[in-house]
């Protein structure tokens, strides 16, 4: 508890008192003289507040954290998933169409080759490679779960190398 200063609270009450008195000898009754002279000591001694050491300021915290980390990372997330008009933004679609591109690479088809378009559609579903391949379009948010779900449901095949070898002869 701080220490009050035994010397003001005594001066507070003697300038409350003549301010009293003065007042109730201008006029006023007694209870009125008396409220009007506490409110004015009162925002005098609020006005008149005690001198501050500058020195005592907020403690300095050295700040380590970097732009990096899980907080940071989903709180971006969350931002760019949801925008204008319930549709997810296009930096959202383009993480995931390099996920995708690389889930499906993984069995053998590449989602940028227009020659693999049955394959991919067929891994990922209608919905879902509409999404992934329209990456300057931004998709609501139901159907950007819809494919979000879809590439993680993409599992590479048994041999991954008998299906990137199959690739590149159809390639060649």
């Amino acid at each position: 508890m701080p220490m009050v200063n035994r010397g003001s609270v005594v001066g507070h009450v003697v300038a409350t008192v003549v301010a009293t008195l003065v007042l109730w000898a201008v006029g006023l009754d007694l209870l009125h003289a008396f409220v009007l002279a506490a409110i004015v000591v009162a925002l005098a001694a609020l006005r008149l507040a005690p001198a501050v050491d500058p020195s005592h300021g907020w403690p300095r915290v050295s700040d380590q954290r970097s732009d990096a980390g899980v907080r940071r990372e989903v709180a971006r997330l969350s931002w760019t998933m949801q925008g204008y008009e319930a549709r997810v933004q296009r930096h959202s679609v383009r993480r995931l169409h390099a996920l995708a591109a690389a889930r499906l690479d993984e069995r053998g088809l590449d989602l940028d080759d227009p020659r693999d378009y049955l394959g991919c559609q067929s891994a990922l579903g209608t919905t879902a490679y509409r999404v992934v391949t329209e990456v300057d379009e931004r998709p609501r948010y139901p159907e950007f779960v819809a494919a979000v779900t879809a590439v993680e449901n993409l599992r590479p095949t048994a041999n991954p190398g008998a299906a990137a070898a199959a690739h590149q002869e159809g390639a060649g």
